[in-house]
């Protein structure tokens, strides 16, 4: 190899670095380098009775999974929802259409089960409104997300019991099926510095790695062409 083929190969190599260093800013938010929130998730099991209940195995948490009255959070669809399941259904004047868009396909009864909305026109222009009751194997195979289609953080904390991260977690407080098992990942820890994306010194070090590596770029293109 002669003296000419090894500049070549050194300002083409000199390119890549160069690039490579350019591009930091990539890299280090793939990897969330530097970055000074921190997030710690943990999974709960979630056992359902056939006499409509469920426990956890820690602490009762939120759950967001298409189910109205479900968790420990009451909400105000919960209230009315058990109040018409009480009532045996409410009536009221106006299209169908318009009325309660659900924001869930189901709603849970304490000690009942599962329950599916459901809305009827009458004849004298009203419409009635009331719960079905669903069985507990459909409902839960509605709402439960397998584990394999879950973000890969949801995964490890089922899996290995937590997971840490910088970032928050898609798929926390939803319902999760693992084989015959059901579970539920929430935060247990949350660190969040509002301003503060990344550090002073990973920052400036990001600056510098550019620079540097515009510098090789340039000089790597000039052994290439001499």
């Amino acid at each position: 190899m002669d003296w000419s083929s090894i500049t070549r190969y050194c300002g083409e190599a000199a390119i890549v670095v160069g690039f490579i260093l350019l591009l930091n800013p990539l890299i280090v938010g793939m990897f969330d380098i530097g970055d000074p929130d921190r997030y710690r998730y943990e999974a709960s099991e979630v056992s359902f009775s056939a006499s409509g209940t469920y426990t956890f195995s820690t602490h009762p948490v939120p759950l967001n999974s298409d189910v109205a009255c479900f968790g420990d959070v009451p909400s105000r669809s919960c209230v009315l929802e058990r109040a018409i399941h009480t009532n045996g259904g409410i009536t009221y004047d106006g299209p169908t259409e318009l009325f309660i868009h659900n924001e869930y396909s189901y709603v849970h009864i304490w000690d009942e089960g599962f329950f599916q909305p459901v809305s009827e026109e009458r004849q004298n222009g009203t419409v009635w409104y009331g719960l079905e009751a669903v069985s507990q194997e459909e409902a839960l195979k509605y709402i439960a997300t397998p584990i394999e289609r879950t973000d890969n953080g949801v995964r490890t904390a089922i899996e290995t019991g937590a997971y840490e991260t910088s970032d928050e977690l898609s798929g926390a407080h939803e319902l999760v099926q693992a084989d015959d098992s059901y579970y539920v990942v929430y935060p247990t820890v949350v660190q969040e510095h509002r301003g503060t994306e990344r550090g002073l010194t990973v920052v400036v070090l990001q600056w510098l790695l550019g620079i540097a590596g515009a510098i090789l770029i340039l000089r790597g293109q000039r052994h290439r062409v001499e």
